[in-house]
């Protein structure tokens, strides 16, 4: 499976004189300069980090695999690959937010009402039916906001940490400050916050549930190599995140951060899938236009 090299020149117009290597991959035929490593070139056709070795992995990365990375290069990482953490949606502005709360069938026909009870001269009950709609509005923008902000601090609160080997030592940093080519290293009880693949385990032991679904721990095998077409949930060399140790320790090379793991593509499905009302919305907005009729 390794990639076939060849050495070429390219004219000095077009590379300033520099040697680059024409590199063949599963993926196709890709220009590599000799001083960039390959994953800030995006290389295609290594993200099959299953079909690979761990040395293969460790090359790629460059990668130390008794020291991990130098605390510089993962600084550099980060900037490069950014935070390991799902994506937000942009939020609407506060004003949309408000006026949303005005969207309801049973709020318009109260507005309605309030514009034909103002046009009959009926002001006393305009004016009580308006105050009705704009407290109810203004409770439910306040409770949106309240929610929001409780569910943002919970976040912090439980934001987890990871076990890397950085430098020669074992040090815990933020789980959003983990970067590919970091040396993750799990125990049990450890939920594993990047994909990575297994360099070491030792009767290592994943529940895998919350992504693929098996009620049973998967045992883990930093030795093996499959096909680039097995399933997810053969892949007895990888970790993902999401997924808990239930047994074992082992030691793992992230290969996959944020939107890029497993777990990161299905929340960008989930996000870009339109949104759609529940059976309980629709079932008040049914009764409401029978209560109108």
């Amino acid at each position: 499976t390794s990639a076939v090299i060849f050495s070429i020149s390219i004219s000095p117009a077009r590379a300033r004189g520099q040697m680059r290597r024409l590199v063949y991959s599963r993926a196709g035929w890709n220009i590599m300069d000799k001083k960039r490593p390959l994953w800030m070139q995006g290389v295609t056709g290594m993200e099959m980090w299953h079909a690979r070795t761990a040395d293969d992995a460790l090359r790629y990365w460059r990668t130390d695999r008794s020291d991990g990375l130098p605390t510089a290069e993962a600084n550099e990482r980060l900037r490069f690959f950014g935070y390991n953490e799902m994506a937000e949606p942009e939020k609407p502005a506060w004003w949309r937010r408000f006026f949303a709360q005005f969207q309801d069938f049973m709020v318009l026909v109260l507005l309605a009402a309030t514009l034909i009870s103002g046009l009959l001269g009926e002001y006393a009950d305009a004016l009580t039916i308006l105050a009705i709609v704009a407290l109810n509005a203004i409770l439910g923008f306040v409770q949106e906001h309240r929610a929001e902000q409780s569910m943002a601090a919970l976040k912090d609160l439980t934001a987890p940490t990871a076990r890397v080997l950085r430098n020669g030592n074992v040090q815990h940093v933020p789980a959003r400050e983990l970067v590919p080519g970091d040396l993750l290293l799990l125990e049990a009880g450890d939920v594993v916050t990047a994909d990575g693949r297994l360099i070491e385990a030792a009767s290592l032991e994943a529940g895998e549930a919350a992504l693929t679904g098996e009620s049973l721990a998967v045992r883990k095998l930093a030795d093996r190599v499959y096909p680039a077409e097995v399933a997810l949930g053969d892949r007895k060399n990888m970790v993902y995140a999401g997924t808990m140790i239930t047994r074992g320790r082992g030691t793992a090379l992230v290969c996959a951060t944020g939107m890029g793991t497993e777990v990161g593509k299905i929340a960008g499905l989930i996000q870009t899938a339109a949104a759609e009302e529940t059976p309980l919305q629709r079932r008040l907005d049914h009764l409401g236009r029978l209560l109108v009729w």
